[in-house]
């Protein structure tokens, strides 16, 4: 097939060649990583609200944390109220708070039944988070560790090191002259 193109077509075409040779290359645009956002439709009135009290729990002060675990003690012990405490108790992060929240998770997390159906998956889905939440404290404790012995070390060279210095301060000092030695 052969296509005839007039010559003020081809004269059109070539400026316009000049002209975008003439541009400044194009930039690339710098892709910034975003962490990957999780949209749940949910459609059971029960689970959104556990949602919504997790996300109740964040904004809550130690005080308010305390109430709503005494609170929440009052209450029967049906699976949402155990995910409830669980989600309480992760909420206090004291020490072992995390261990007594995953502890909780379990037995929902392996139910079955028709509540299990909506709550055993995110039942699971905290497990996993609680999990990996101690994993962190836990390396951070034990870098919190090493730091502490790192600066004991510090502290005992410095004192040695302070030690030397009044060595050779007495040493550099010269007798009078006429005084004893």
């Amino acid at each position: 097939m052969i296509t005839r193109i007039p010559l003020a077509g081809m004269a059109a075409c070539a400026l316009l060649l000049g002209a975008c040779a003439a541009k400044p290359p194009i930039q690339t645009p710098v892709l910034v990583q975003t962490p990957p956002r999780v949209v749940v439709v949910v459609m059971d009135p029960q689970l959104t609200e556990l949602l919504a009290y997790q996300s109740a729990l964040r904004l809550m002060t130690p005080s308010e944390l305390v109430k709503a675990q005494l609170d929440l003690a009052k209450a029967d012990h049906a699976p949402h109220n155990t995910l409830r405490r669980a989600m309480l108790q992760a909420a206090l992060r004291g020490p072992g708070d995390l261990a007594r929240a995953q502890a909780l998770l379990e037995p929902l997390a392996t139910a079955t039944g028709k509540d299990a159906q909506l709550l055993a998956p995110l039942a699971q889905l905290l497990g996993s988070q609680y999990a990996e939440l101690r994993r962190q404290e836990e390396s951070i404790d034990k870098l919190n560790t090493q730091l502490r012995d790192a600066q004991r070390r510090n502290d005992l060279l410095n004192e040695k090191l302070e030690a030397l210095k009044n060595i050779e301060r007495s040493l550099s000092v010269r007798p009078a002259a006429g005084a004893p030695k």
